[in-house]
């Protein structure tokens, strides 16, 4: 699990960015993120919703990966054309593993064909998962957070007994591994 550590090391390190955001759709991206219209940087609303944070916080993390306002406008599904754009969009830019063992994974759920979606990171051991999301639910409070802990801090919280079947709530979803 070595390749997971030092993706969780970058994870935490990227956190801070995050800090002080609130759920909402008036995107305010941080400086660090890239392939995105700048209209949308250091806005000063601070407000990011779940697939504008798995993209802002994955740019973290692969910087070197190719983060073009097309691919932008594909992981947020404008087109409404792919159901799974995040997923397909992180396989496209070779931001995956191949295997499906413990570790980080990014999740697209649905609670049906373009009805309740929601994009999020999971890292994975054995039968448990850890959440790290942009959420407007108030598990235990919204924004960025790790989900049914609270703020995400550049530090990993106690692991709550939480399964996939728990973080997918039972709905339709796709997952990619992403490597380390």
């Amino acid at each position: 699990m070595a390749d997971s550590e030092s993706l969780t090391e970058r994870i935490l390190h990227a956190l801070p960015s995050w800090k002080g955001y609130s759920y909402g759709h008036t995107v305010d991206f941080p400086s660090c993120v890239r392939g995105i219209p700048t209209k949308l940087i250091d806005t000063g609303t601070k407000q990011i919703d779940c697939s504008t944070f798995t993209w802002g916080i994955l740019c973290q993390l692969y910087p070197d990966a190719d983060w073009t306002f097309d691919r932008y406008k594909k992981w947020q599904m404008w087109d409404r054309e792919d159901l799974w754009g995040p997923i397909t969009q992180a396989k496209a830019m070779g931001l995956t593993a191949d295997d499906d063992g413990d570790g980080w994974y990014l999740y697209q759920v649905w609670k049906g064909d373009w009805k309740g979606g929601h994009s999020f990171l999971a890292c994975k051991a054995g039968d448990r998962l850890l959440v790290l999301e942009a959420t407007n639910a108030s598990r235990p409070r919204p924004g960025v957070v790790w989900r049914n802990i609270g703020y995400a801090e550049s530090y990993l919280p106690p692991w709550p007994e939480y399964g996939e079947r728990d973080a997918t709530r039972g709905r339709a979803y796709s997952k990619v591994k992403l490597r380390g």
